[in-house]
């Protein structure tokens, strides 16, 4: 785990659990609005980070705070997204390969284009 997201699964959790008490909710009463266990809750609440998406969805939909998931990555509040028309955003992109592991154009991975006499196309391996 990357070590800037620990500390920040900690603070979602805590101020999770601060939501609920805000609104005076029950760990029981706020993991029967979400639809999980108790120990699930306590989990989200310590910011365990097995703890799954939906869940922590269906806990901001508990307390009300549903808007706040739908804009989290929003365009219209992410700086690089403005500066970026959205037409010119690509909708797939390629996973980039280290250098060592990219093809050659004539053979597969790891192997290179075999030679090549001149003049006649043919590979120097099939030259009698």
């Amino acid at each position: 785990m990357h070590p800037r997201v620990h500390p920040a699964m900690i603070k979602l959790g805590r101020d999770m659990a601060l939501a609920r008490r805000v609104r005076s909710l029950s760990t029981i009463d706020m993991a029967e609005r979400m639809g999980v266990d108790r120990s699930t809750l306590r989990r989200l609440e310590q910011g365990d980070p097995g703890v799954s998406l939906n869940t922590f969805a269906m806990a901001l939909h508990a307390l009300g705070l549903m808007d706040r998931l739908e804009g989290l990555v929003d365009r219209a509040t992410d700086d690089v997204g403005l500066l970026t028309a959205e037409d010119a955003i690509p909708k797939r992109i390629a996973r980039s390969r280290p250098a060592s592991t990219r093809r050659t154009p004539a053979g597969p991975l790891g192997q290179k284009a075999p030679s090549q006499r001149a003049g006649d196309g043919a590979p120097a391996s099939a030259v009698p």
